[in-house]
């Protein structure tokens, strides 16, 4: 419910178990009320009153704290703010003589007007249907919405600067079953000359005092999202990715916490995600009175926006919550909200993420037909049902020196073309699927030695390779519409029903026709080109790979059906790396390999059943060499897999409880439960354990705790049965004192 008090001006965004407000304060600014969980006997129609927020004595006469719901460099310039304009010109009632202090770099606003809009129709009032809907920018256009579509409410907040010529449009769109609001923000030059945007981010968000305990994650290729917790300090603490791509060293996501007063299934946790892959920054503030707020959009390293006269921009979003319910609440309401908001649905409903078999591993760029056709045969026989042919298919790619650009079948790996073995995968009931690196050129390709400028360079500047690769100009007009035109006819040409999308560098000298707007412009142009493939092949799946996980965040999630986390398939590295993802993101969209007995990244041997158990937490996937496997280890990847497919359903669509977590035990437990609480998979992998240590019980959660649970594993044999209050009060016997490469799955199901 979005509610305004024309008398005190006060803004309640209310929601399922928390309230949003803020006003109009008497010279105009809008500014914060309050933010968090709503007394649990309240009514549904409660909102706040007031009063606002009081500066703090001495300093009432000064900005220092006052909480702009998106602050400016205009009064204040002591904090960070979340925008910065430049305007060229002065203003009518100034003379000339103020000349030299241009651009007015200084913009103030003020309460112009308000709207609520429905995702159908705008107006003062919802229903009087004027036909407009508010999105925010770089929002999906594939067709493909959520599967859950209900139509939500957007308040739209009209501000101006009294005395330049300019606008913004702050946005805040309502999912109240999840308590989650999307903001972003709308810009508009409304003057006759351009301006310049100097910094913008998509919201300012304000906490309460002392919410200064910050989790994110962190990490580079083959250890992405490393979990870590601190105190912020007093000043700026900021985590950012400067690429085109929403990287490996952090992660657009937080959670906020007063210190102590947090933990996984307890306390008040508040919670932000960005809908963008690009060049982005979040950074926290704590100021001296404790103020502890947060400016999340567009990183202001090497940024720059031209706003033509009549023009205007709008940022993607945040999706923002608050939960009660601690950590583990905060991430299943994330979950929850890009299961049914964010993840692209097919018209026909959301379809289980199939066990995947990638050939990679098994014959790297020694590629045949008759050695793929092998694999399909052993991959079938298991029961895999999406086959995918990864690097080294196309032009002269017979290694990673040469041929990326070059997206035409190579003869001389495939003769006759693919439809032989795309035919040979369907008729054995199998999806067929293909990796392609479409931002990428090698310099010895056919493409490159056609269009050398078409790449990010500086003029008269050495080119920097990596990986002997360059990156395509995206900001290029001709670029987006030739990988848009290479990709169209190689889904036109061949019944592909999966891509797996991989990008494997970052941008060095990033010189583009678009200037400093290619770190959105590059962005803009991957999204732009999956839409539209989406479009035109409705039943296309695609896989978000970007040297692991370097590209894994809301607004990609919103074009593909799943992301690929790590290159590193080593299991015991991977608790850490999936335990992290699945702290904003849902185990549907992730995807997890068995690989070697010997990890080709780590080296380390670890057993199959540790493979499978962790690997079986996500979208399942197998990358060994089916031709290394006796038919005995053929036979026990077939009964895992027969396994998964009991239970998947649960993985992909159940609520995720982090029963124990790798840094409280060295072991991580958790449980999948349905909604219902009818069905729940149960999961438990030691990394480390001392001798004489015996770890506390892992209880489940949202069970029946009336109803009797069978638990039984792979081989269909039931390991154990109690009530849900059994299993809810003492957890499951017999793991408490695991050593490390311990691990089980169990299926639960009620009776």
């Amino acid at each position: 419910m979005i509610h305004f008090d024309p008398t005190t001006k006060i803004f309640n965004l209310v929601l399922a178990t928390s309230t949003y407000a803020f006003y109009v304060d008497s010279e105009g600014r809008l500014l914060h009320l309050a933010w968090g969980a709503r007394p649990a006997d309240a009514a549904s129609t409660a909102v706040l009153h007031g009063p606002g927020f009081e500066s703090l004595p001495h300093f009432d006469q000064l900005p220092l704290t006052r909480r702009y719901e998106l602050s400016t460099l205009g009064d204040g310039a002591m904090q960070e703010v979340s925008l910065a304009v430049g305007f060229p010109a002065l203003s009518a009632d100034l003379t000339s003589d103020e000349a030299p202090h241009l651009p007015v770099r200084d913009v103030r606003l003020r309460y112009l007007s308000h709207e609520i809009v429905s995702d159908h129709k705008v107006g003062p009032d919802p229903s009087s249907g004027s036909g407009c809907s508010a999105q925010p920018g770089l929002a999906p256009t594939h067709g493909q919405p959520g599967c859950v579509t209900t139509p939500r409410e957007t308040l739209r907040v009209r501000l101006t600067d009294p005395t330049q010529p300019f606008e913004a449009t702050l946005c805040y769109r309502l999912t109240p079953e999840h308590d989650i609001i999307e903001r972003w923000c709308e810009v508009a030059n409304t003057g006759p000359e351009p301006l310049t945007i100097e910094a913008l981010a998509f919201a300012t968000l304000h906490f309460p005092n002392g919410a200064n305990e910050l989790t994110s994650v962190s990490g580079w290729w083959a250890r992405e999202f490393m979990v870590a917790r601190e105190r912020l300090p007093m000043g700026v603490r900021t985590i950012e990715q400067r690429a085109v791509q929403t990287g490996h060293c952090a992660n657009p996501f937080f959670m906020l916490n007063r210190p102590g007063q947090a933990w996984e299934e307890t306390g008040e946790v508040y919670f932000g995600a960005l809908a963008y892959s690009g060049a982005w920054r979040i950074a926290f503030e704590q100021l001296f009175s404790l103020d502890v707020r947060a400016h999340a959009g567009y990183n202001p390293f090497d940024f720059s926006l031209t706003l033509a006269p009549g023009d205007s921009h709008t940022t993607p979003a945040i999706a923002i919550g608050v939960c009660p319910e601690g950590w583990g609440g905060a991430s299943r309401r994330l979950h929850a909200f890009a299961l049914e908001r964010v993840l692209p649905c097919p018209a026909d409903g959301p379809a289980l993420r199939p066990v995947l078999y990638n050939s990679w591993e098994a014959t790297y760029f020694n590629l045949s037909l008759e050695g793929q056709i092998a694999l399909t045969h052993k991959a079938a026989a298991m029961g895999v049902e999406l086959f995918c042919v990864d690097d080294g298919w196309f032009g002269g790619r017979r290694d990673d020196h040469a041929g990326l650009g070059d997206w035409t079948v190579s003869p001389d790996v495939f003769p006759g073309g693919l439809k032989p073995l795309i035919d040979e995968v369907h008729r054995l009931g199998m999806q067929f699927g293909l990796w392609v690196e479409p931002e990428m050129v090698n310099p010895d390709s056919d493409l490159y030695r056609a269009h050398p400028n078409w790449i990010l360079h500086f003029p008269g500047r050495p080119r920097t390779e990596w990986r002997y690769q360059l990156m395509l100009d995206f900001g290029r007009r001709e670029v987006v519409e030739h990988v848009y035109s290479v990709l169209e006819n190689l889904l036109k040409d061949h019944a592909i029903d999966f891509i797996k999308w991989d990008m494997n560098r970052y941008a060095t000298e990033p010189g583009s026709v678009a200037g400093q707007a290619i770190w959105r412009a590059h962005t803009a142009g991957v999204y732009e080109i999956m839409d539209r493939l989406r479009e035109a092949f409705p039943r296309l799946q695609i896989e978000s790979c970007a040297s692991g996980g370097g590209r894994v965040d809301l607004g990609i999630l919103a074009r593909t059906d799943q992301v690929w986390t790590s290159d590193n398939t080593d299991a015991l590295d991977r608790i850490r790396i999936q335990e992290g993802y699945s702290l904003a993101y849902p185990a549907r969209a992730m995807e997890a390999w068995v690989t070697h007995r010997h990890n080709h990244q780590t080296g380390r041997i670890l057993p199959l059943s540790l493979r499978f158990d962790v690997a079986m937490r996500g979208g399942l996937g197998i990358g060994a060499n089916l031709n290394e496997l006796e038919d005995a280890e053929l036979a026990e990847y077939a009964s895992y897999i027969a396994f998964y497919k009991r239970f998947r359903h649960v993985v992909q669509g159940g609520k995720l409880h982090r029963l124990q977590r790798l840094e409280e035990w060295g072991a991580s437990v958790i449980e999948y439960v349905t909604a219902d609480g009818r069905e729940a998979v149960y999961s438990v992998v030691v990394f480390d354990h001392q001798l004489g240590w015996v770890r506390p019980p892992a209880p489940l959660r949202g069970l029946n705790s009336d109803a009797t649970y069978t638990a039984t594993d792979r081989h269909g044999a039931e390991v154990y049965r109690a009530t849900g209050f059994d299993l809810m009060t003492v957890g499951i016997p017999g793991d408490a004192s695991g050593g490390p490469s311990y691990s089980r799955t169990l299926h639960l199901k009620q009776v």
